[in-house]
């Protein structure tokens, strides 16, 4: 922020008020988005090999958990105001990809805002998974504006294999 101030001559001049807290917290939100970008390309080179190309913006990523227990891999996806219809949830052996669009909540009516942060439009998050899962075992259940995708782990081999030297 800034605000005005006299100096010693008694002119004014523009003081910077932003503290080193909130100018952190913005430089790590710039970060975060373009890692959320990298993200969205990767997923786009690697889920179909679909050419990239100028259009409208990118979808919204919106704020995901991933946490492993003992048997399976659960993701949680915070999409508040959403009909399960509008949500798709896509799993190969190392990549999760939940897409979805939210529709605007409030009436369409000449309005003006005030402060604008719920998003709106196409969301797409992609998962890459830390450890093998089988895809065919993917549940989901949405509650609360959480979506939680719940994938159990690949078990791992047991016993003794032979491996040939040539």
């Amino acid at each position: 922020m800034s605000s005005l101030r006299l100096n010693e001559n008694g002119s004014e001049t523009m003081a910077d008020t932003t503290t080193n807290t909130e100018r952190h917290r913005l430089v790590d939100r710039e970060f975060q988005n373009i890692r959320e970008l990298l993200e969205l390309l990767m997923t786009e080179m690697s889920m179909g090999g679909k050419k990239l190309k100028a259009g409208p913006p990118l979808a919204w990523a919106p704020p995901t958990d991933v946490y492993e227990t003992e048997s399976e891999l659960v993701v949680v996806v915070e999409i508040a105001g959403m009909d399960i219809q509008g949500i798709s949830v896509a799993a190969d052996d190392n990549m999760i990809a939940i897409r979805g669009v939210r529709k605007e909540i409030s009436p369409r009516c000449r309005k003006q805002f005030h402060k604008m942060e719920v998003q709106v439009g196409p969301f797409q998050r992609s998962i890459q998974v830390p450890v093998p899962i089988e895809p065919q075992s993917v549940t989901t259940t949405y509650a609360n504006g959480l979506l939680e995708v719940r994938l159990r782990r690949k078990p791992e081999p047991r016993g003794k294999r032979t491996i040939e030297v040539e």
